[in-house]
């Protein structure tokens, strides 16, 4: 299996991404101008995690998985190692030639294995092969005794079996003679998930933009190194096309706008 990447500061359901395009257009086409000189889904042990969407086949066989994981709490970290050894065996298993079971069974009741097994083959009757999976965990222990673990997780995945990169995970995790397993797994709502820290960082760059925009937009300059700094293809050539048209007109954007 792959080896895992540990990192901390993760974890917990946020707000859908902006749509960021859409609100800059919206923003420079209101704003004032100068002249001047997630319906619920709920999967249990027994049931296979629901599929919308199917991805592109992968034309390798072997996986390819990317595991982070987050913890601060010392006494949940053989918990975190056999969450983290589950998907390391799904993403194995999704991307082998016959579905195999055996890596899965080694750190899964059966009533698990049988559903990701069962997605598995859904997958592969509707012409989609062996996948591989990049999978990035960001759990967070909520309950934990000498036998029985709780935890929940934005788990993302690429391809996902989802319409969403991020799927939020429950798991309930037991101690066995062979250490911690995967007893139960539930996705209990529907319409992705983003860990914290990841939608934290994404606010600051949309933030980022309009302290900038005070900059570059007064007077509007299409050649401002911060375009750079705060913008990416497609949205940075919208922006700079606006900055030509102002320029060229004398037009100057002014004022601070309050995010939300």
């Amino acid at each position: 299996m792959s080896p895992r990447r540990w990192s901390s500061g993760f974890g917990g359901p946020t707000r859908p991404p902006f749509l960021v395009g859409v609100a800059l257009a919206t923003l420079l086409a209101l704003g004032a101008c100068s002249a001047t000189g997630s319906a619920e889904s709920t999967t249990t042990a027994s049931t296979a995690a629901p599929s919308t969407s199917l991805d592109p086949p992968s034309t390798s066989a072997s996986a390819s998985t990317s595991i982070t994981t987050s913890t601060t709490l010392r006494p949940t970290e053989d918990v975190l190692d056999a969450w983290g050894a589950y998907w390391d065996a799904w993403a194995e298993v999704r991307a082998s030639d016959d579905l195999d079971s055996a890596l899965l069974d080694a750190v899964a009741s059966p009533n698990v294995v049988d559903g990701a097994i069962s997605l598995f083959k859904r997958q592969r009757s509707s012409g989609l092969g062996p996948v591989e999976t990049e999978v990035a965990l960001h759990p967070i222990v909520l309950d934990l005794d000498a036998d029985r673990a709780t935890l929940e997780d934005c788990v993302l995945l690429a391809p996902s079996f989802t319409d969403a990169v991020g799927v939020w995970f429950e798991a309930d995790l037991t101690r066995s003679e062979q250490g911690w397993i995967v007893d139960a797994i539930r996705i209990p709502r529907a319409g992705g998930c983003i860990p914290g820290e990841m939608a934290e960082a994404s606010i600051a760059g949309y933030q980022a933009y309009y302290e900038a925009e005070a900059e570059f937009w007064n007077p509007a300059n299409p050649l401002s190194p911060l375009l750079d700094e705060v913008l990416a293809e497609p949205q940075k050539s919208f922006i700079v096309g606006l900055l030509e048209q102002h320029q060229a007109q004398g037009v100057a954007l002014r004022g601070q706008p309050t995010t939300h």
